[in-house]
């Protein structure tokens, strides 16, 4: 909302938003005073992110299709910041920073953000606000309410270039919170952090950036992660906390968050703690997981295309060590498994929910199992399942599974740059919609490297991400980019 008179293009309506290509653009539209930049806010940025995922009624907003002003206050007012002055409207913090002298050209962490389409705050009208919850050069994060109908928080965008960030027109100015009595602090990423990264279909990557925390924390730090994709484009995460409960979150198509949510336990448990977990995105839009619980037992559930979840059962008896999991176009999703004694196990649950059973997959050559300390299945679009693993020689190794229920056979893979084999010691390996399979490893350098297995049996061989790591995984979206996570070494 902007005021009283509530133009219907004026008001800082529901977002729903899609990503924008970077172009050329002036710094800022509108021409700011000369103002000292205000001290980072890091309290005003955990409330913030501790709010992603909530809706206009959790802030009793007076105007459900226009709340971006009334989150920004009510974030600003509960860090103990003074916002008298702003009101339900967007730009009523633009006129707030002229009066409390805050009002600058350079973002800081607790910022407010404004945005407008003809790029000109100064005739009383601004298209949408949200708050800078992190800076690195150019670049900001942002949380903001009413995008996307909720809260959501916003990856790294560069403010000077992109023209649209969040469908609002370009950022114009930035606002700091007046009368804070905060001493600032600088969170600092450690070992364990969870980082993103996108492939595009033309093969540019964007660069591994920080995932936000559960309730408010600038980072996630964890153990294990999985990611997989759904048909609507978005991509549902699972990791596995330093309190060695499992966490959920979903990557909306226009690169927002929902935000982390831990995840109920088994038989009515509060958490459900894990020793490994796969996610498995499935052709309905649901996304299946699988879980090693605590007590070494393989445990299912489903998070439904309707936002319900089915619940843990636990599958037969076995126990395991390690675990991944796939859907497959047909609707069924087939997981693996490193059992107790060291060896790879398949399985196939099929549309009816009913289950195959494990069987060991034959080892290399005559050996008659196939022991592996890391593992990872995809299904493709030809009903072919392919699996990488860390052989216990390792080494990497690669098989198929083909949509007849026959099998390729392990062949050790090549190495890089010449080498004839690449040793890794965690792998993840993605289907792609045009027939490729992408695939993901940590090397004996301790970076995460990167490889494809085209439709045509071809490979493009292992080129380095540079990026350290100890675990990795990824998944294929329907527009045929690849999303990679990592936990950061």
């Amino acid at each position: 909302m902007e005021n009283t008179t509530m133009s219907a293009r004026r008001s800082s309506r529901m977002l729903t938003v899609a990503l924008t290509s970077f172009v050329a653009a002036p710094m800022l539209a509108v021409a700011l005073p000369a103002v000292s930049a205000q001290a980072e806010s890091q309290t005003v940025a955990s409330i913030a992110r501790a709010q992603v995922g909530n809706t206009c009624g959790d802030y009793d907003c007076q105007y459900p299709g226009a709340w971006c002003a009334e989150f920004t206050r009510w974030v600003w007012n509960k860090a103990g910041a003074n916002t008298s002055g702003i009101s339900a409207a967007a730009v009523s913090i633009y006129q707030y920073g002229k009066n409390k002298g805050t009002l600058h050209s350079t973002p800081q962490v607790g910022d407010a953000v404004l945005y407008d389409k003809d790029g000109n705050l100064n005739d009383g009208e601004a298209d949408h606000v949200n708050i800078v919850v992190a800076v690195s050069g150019d670049s900001i994060q942002t949380v903001g309410g009413n995008e996307s109908g909720g809260v959501r928080f916003r990856e790294w965008f560069n403010w000077k270039t992109n023209s649209s960030p969040v469908g609002a027109g370009r950022a114009l100015a930035f606002v700091g919170p007046a009368g804070l009595p905060e001493t600032p602090t600088t969170p600092v990423s450690q070992g364990g952090d969870l980082y993103h990264s996108l492939r595009d279909a033309g093969g540019t990557w964007t660069s591994f950036q920080p995932l936000n925390g559960f309730g408010g924390a600038s980072f996630f730090n964890a153990t294990q992660e999985s990611i997989t994709a759904t048909p609507d484009g978005s991509t549902q995460t699972l990791a596995t906390g330093k309190d060695g409960n499992l966490y959920h979150t979903i990557r909306y198509p226009d690169g927002t968050w929902q935000g982390w949510n831990r995840m109920d336990g088994a038989n009515g448990a509060a958490t459900f703690a894990a020793q490994d977990q796969a996610l498995a995105g499935m052709p309905n839009g649901d996304a299946q997981t699988m879980a090693i619980g605590n007590n070494g037992r393989i445990y299912h559930n489903a998070r439904y295309a309707d936002r319900t979840w089915q619940g843990w059962n636990q599958v037969g008896d076995w126990q395991a060590k390690k675990i991944s999991a796939t859907g497959m176009p047909d609707g069924s999703m087939q997981s693996l498994i490193v059992g107790t004694n060291g060896n790879v196990y398949h399985n196939v649950r099929k549309t009816d929910g009913t289950w195959q059973g494990w069987f060991a997959v034959d080892g290399a050559g005559t050996a008659a199992t196939f022991a592996a300390s890391s593992i990872a299945i995809a299904g493709l679009p030809n009903g072919d399942a392919q699996l990488l693993a860390v052989g216990n020689d390792g080494n990497t190794w690669h098989n198929i599974r083909k949509a007849d229920g026959t099998w390729q056979g392990w062949k050790r893979m090549d190495g890089a740059n010449g080498a004839t084999t690449f040793a890794a010691s965690s792998v993840a390996i993605a289907g792609l919609p045009n027939g490729d399979a992408q695939l993901l490893a940590v090397g004996n350098d301790g970076k995460a490297w990167h490889d494809i297995r085209k439709a045509d049996g071809t490979w493009q061989g292992w080129k380095t991400t540079g990026q350290g790591a100890h675990e990795v995984s990824l998944t294929g979206t329907p527009d045929g980019s690849a999303q990679m996570l990592i936990t950061r070494d």
